[in-house]
Order: C-alpha cells, then structure tokens, then sequence
C-alpha cells in the first residue's frame, strides 16, 4: 500500500512538475510584457475604443479604463483602477456594479487566459472573439433586465479596498512567490485528479453531471476538468486540460467546449466575492453568470460542427 501510495505521489509529482514548467514557458514572458504595458501608460488609451460599448451596457465611460485594465493585467488591477476613479464619479448603483462584474468576470486577464487556449490547440482568435463577445452579451442582456424592471437601482455600496501599486522590488517577489505558490498547487491538483479517479469520484460526479455535460458537448473523461477549472480557476484547470490533451485522452470537442466553458465561468467562489465587494448583488454576478453559461455551452456545443473549423484549427493530441 505505502509502496503504491508513493507511486501516486511521484507521478502526481512528475506530471505537475511537467505542467508547471509548460505554464511557465508562455506565463514568465506574458507578465513581464503586460508589466511593461501598465508601466508604460498605454492601457488609458487602449480604454478609448470601449466607450460606446459602456454606453450600450448603461456603464459610465470611466469603467472602459477599469475593464481594459481587467482584461491587459487580471482581476485586481482592474479594481484597482476603478476604486481610484469611483470618488470623482456620480453615484454607482447596485445594478451598475452588477453588470460591470458579469462583464469582467467572462471577460479579464486575456493576454494570458487566450494564450493558455492555445496551449490546448484551440485558436486564440476564436477565444478572444468568443469571450468578448459573450461578455459584452451577458452584460447587455442583464442590463436590460435590471433597466426594464427598475431592480437594483440604489447605490451600491463598496466595501473593497486594495493597497497601492506595489514598487518594482516588491512585484518581483509577489511574483516569485505566487509562481511558487503556483508550482505547488498544479502539482497538488494532480494528485487530486489521482485521487479522484482512485476513489471513482470522478465516475460519480461523471454520472451525476453526465445530462448537463452531454448538452454542453463535454464527456465524463473532462469532468474534472471542469469541476476544478470552476472552483479554483481557469489556470489550474488548464493544467489538467493539457496533460489530458498530451496523452490523447480527451476528444477535440471536449478541448473545445471545456476551454470555452471554463473561460466564461471558472474561479466561481474567489473571484464571485471580489467583485461583490464592489456593491453589486451576488444572484446577478454568480446566478446570472451561471445560466448564462450554461445557456451559451449549450449553444456552442449545438453549433460546434460548424465552428470546428475556425476554432480548432490545428491538430492536436487530443482524439478526433
């Protein structure tokens, strides 16, 4: 037993290490250049396009600079930057708040969440293509669902605070420690996908999820995919996407519909709290965004005959 126990530890620990170092190849590159980006002041005057789509979304023009920064930088910074702007602005109403989380949360740190697609052989410019769209979608349709029924129309109240941009010595070691940090997690969800599959929890949570996986296009072998890429985040759960992709396990539909799926809801409890801490109402930012992907999982995968061409448009390891 201890003989077999140190086996799974070993492999769980070589497939991690293999992993980790593939994340880290594209990762190291994308942070330094979208460090240089924000450091450089160019994000203010990439924001300048994304005017009339707050418009066409009921947000302030103010919010196209916080959401550029969300989709350049990640999450955070894009928080940031919106709690900067939010005191010279008129008051944000809860509805407001709401929209501007859907529409983050489908739509942030794309530079590298679009890069790691690709490392799954799904094309980039499908996925970027397919997340802005579905993001300035989701926020336009729950926009026209608060305006018409006048719901959530006081002023939100914002209960986030994050500190000031740190100095460059001090980003290098966040840095550090959160590739670390890192390291050690994708090594540690290998040893659960193990475990899972050791237990048959896998085939359990297959079997329960296996009507909505089979509408969303996604086969029992990607559930646990998709279970950790929801609760612990895209970059985790494209950890196990591309060993799974490398040893042919899983089909190119399921690459598809999982990557896309993830990309439009993953990370559902961390970052589903950050945002409520900007005032807006938590059955908008988690329930919304939930029936929403469904809704558009079931729609890609019913329209994925005729996408495959576009958005799969390499071989990969992954069966036909």
């Amino acid at each position: 037993m201890s003989i077999s126990l140190w086996n799974i530890l070993c492999n769980s620990w070589k497939s991690g290490h293999r992993v980790a170092l593939n994340i880290f190849r594209f990762l190291i590159p994308i942070v330094i250049a979208v460090k240089i980006l924000e450091e450089s002041g160019l994000i203010p005057w990439l924001a300048l396009p994304m005017s009339p789509i707050m418009a066409l979304i009921g947000l302030p023009d103010e919010f196209s600079l916080a959401w550029a920064s969300c989709m350049l930088v990640n999450i955070y910074s894009g928080l940031s930057v919106l709690l900067a702007l939010l005191p010279q602005m008129p008051a944000v109403s809860v509805a407001q708040m709401t929209v501007f989380a859907v529409l983050t949360l489908i739509a942030h740190s794309l530079v590298l969440e679009i890069r790691i697609a690709g490392q799954c052989g799904v094309s980039m410019l499908f996925q970027l293509i397919f997340r802005l769209a579905s993001s300035v979608l989701a926020a336009f349709v729950l926009h026209l669902i608060f305006d018409g029924f006048g719901l959530m129309q006081e002023d939100a109240v914002v209960l986030l605070h994050i500190d000031s941009s740190p100095s460059l010595g001090e980003w290098v070691v966040q840095q550090l420690v959160t590739l670390a940090e890192l390291y050690a997690v994708i090594c540690a969800v290998m040893l659960l996908q193990k475990i899972l599959d050791l237990l048959q929890i896998s085939r359990f949570a297959a079997w329960l999820l296996g009507p909505i996986l089979r509408c969303l296009g996604i086969s029992p072998r990607a559930v646990s995919v998709v279970v950790i890429g929801f609760t612990m985040g895209i970059l985790y759960g494209s950890g196990v996407l591309i060993q799974s992709v490398h040893e042919g396990q899983l089909s190119r539909r399921d690459v598809l519909c999982s990557i896309s799926l993830l990309g439009l809801c993953h990370s559902l409890i961390e970052d589903s709290l950050a945002l409520a801490l900007l005032g807006g109402t938590l059955w908008g930012i988690l329930g919304f965004r939930i029936i929403f992907t469904l809704i558009f999982g079931a729609l890609l995968n019913f329209f994925y005959p005729a996408l495959k061409r576009f958005a799969l448009p390499r071989n990969t390891e992954a069966a036909p």
